[in-house]
């Protein structure tokens, strides 16, 4: 990534007609507003459970530093809140996303191998058709195959042991039955699961891109249906082009992104970016069919644009919500069953800390596809894309150690899971940030 620190581009571009205040904030869940329509906060979001959640252990006492944004000190803050809080927070998900920032090697706070400790407490079995299939419980993993895709990514071996119902598995047996528990129908994409092609479907591909080799892309599944990944790629690049038909040109106008956009944006996990990267992932692996490679290409020159038109939409919607103030944190505190899952009053910046950290989850996210894609040389930047990605990493510089000068206690004793939330963004950027650095976690991401 560029070391440089750029300078913002003078004057306002031309505007689009803009909805008024009062329609952002009828918005969205129950009258929330533009919060819940771009997934800021709400349970699509993850941030709050269904449940009250158990008193915290003492929080964690990671103090706060003040830092000049550049490479290194977005780096170090990365890694430093990434590392500290997962080994804090000890969950599943915080763990696999350090894995994911530091590598097959990540401890925990007991000196035990996380990959370990992993694979042998949240894995099940399921029996389909008479025969016993492993797999991570949605409890544990909240997008289908996301451990599997980033322990392969991760060079983890496919002799790892894995434990599920009492019985001993591997790496390899756990691939071999996320391919036959993979269900596809390419003129219904929802038929099987209405969130398959928004939460679930790009964990997937970046694992069987690894695993499936494009000279036999077939496979005959536990139900006896058979996947045709080709057939399954082409069809989610095509529903997420939908999504984004016209906004390259938009963008590139200078025009604002379209409420029409962020509402059908708020369906994806983390503003879509897994998809992106799920594409250069197939690319990588040699899949050319149905012109993956012009149409990621493409993908990639709209995602620079989205480096600025994601931030400028999510301060515009945070803008509005604040509006509605304490209320809305106090609203967003009850869950769907009624059932309060804070502690006490919410610190008094929570609203502008959901703000950053979804800021950091979309730079975080889009740097890891498009370092991804320069990475395995699946595109050659010009001009223009660069001139945007730098402001792109400037600004991902200021987001990370602007975080990492906020002193996170309060939000831990307020609501732990807040704190999980931002690893999971935090670990996203860190990985990132190396990647086009010796400093690469993992194996299997490097050409």
């Amino acid at each position: 990534m560029s070391r440089k620190k750029s300078k913002q581009q003078k004057g306002k571009a031309a505007q689009p007609e803009k909805p008024s205040r009062r329609k952002f904030l009828t918005l969205g869940l129950g009258g929330i507003g533009a919060l819940a329509v771009t997934g800021l906060a709400g349970y699509k979001a993850g941030w709050f459970d269904a449940s009250p959640s158990p008193a915290p252990p003492p929080a964690p006492a990671l103090a706060p530093v003040a830092l000049q944004a550049n490479y290194q000190n977005a780096l170090r803050a990365a890694d430093e809140i990434t590392g500290y809080y997962a080994r804090e927070l000890n969950t599943p998900s915080a763990l696999i996303h350090a894995v994911r920032a530091f590598g097959k090697d990540f401890k925990l706070a007991d000196g035990a191998n996380a990959v370990d400790h992993l694979c042998s407490k949240y894995f099940a079995e399921q029996e389909v058709n008479g025969k016993k299939y492993i797999y991570v419980p949605r409890e544990y993993e909240v997008h289908d195959n996301s451990f599997l895709k980033t322990l392969l990514e991760m060079g983890v071996s496919l002799d790892q042991p894995i434990t599920a119902g009492g019985n001993k598995y591997t790496l390899r047996d756990l691939g071999e039955s996320a391919k036959a528990l993979f269900r596809f129908d390419p003129q219904n994409l929802g038929r099987y699961d209405p969130t398959l092609v928004y939460e679930h479907v790009a964990w997937g591909l970046i694992a069987f891109s690894i695993l499936v080799p494009p000279s036999q892309p077939k496979w005959t599944n536990a139900y006896g249906e058979t996947i045709n990944l080709n057939q399954v790629i082409d069809r989610t690049l095509a529903h997420y082009e939908g999504m984004c038909d016209g906004l390259h040109d938009s963008l590139e106008r200078g025009e604002e992104e379209s409420l029409g956009f962020r509402q059908e944006l708020a369906k994806h996990s983390c503003a879509g970016m897994h998809s992106i990267y799920a594409f250069f992932s197939c690319l990588k692996a040699g899949y050319r069919d149905h012109n993956l490679q012009g149409r990621a290409r493409q993908m990639f020159d709209l995602t620079t644009y989205r480096l600025k038109g994601d931030p400028l939409a999510i301060d515009r919607e945070a803008n509005a919500a604040k509006d509605l103030g304490p209320d809305l944190v106090n609203r967003l505190a009850v869950s769907q069953d009624g059932k309060v899952v804070t502690r006490g009053a919410p610190p008094p910046q929570t609203i502008e800390m959901m703000r950053l950290r979804t800021q950091i989850r979309f730079m975080g996210h889009s740097f890891e596809a498009i370092n991804y894609a320069q990475l395995h040389k699946l595109v050659a930047p010009n001009a223009g894309q660069r001139k945007r990605l730098e402001v792109g990493e400037n600004l991902l510089f200021d987001q990370l150690v602007k975080l990492r000068a906020t002193d996170l206690k309060p939000y831990w004793n307020w609501y732990s899971k807040f704190i999980g939330n931002l690893v999971i963004a935090v670990a996203h950027a860190a990985r990132a940030l190396k990647l086009l650095t010796p400093g690469n976690p993992g194996n299997a991401t490097k050409s």
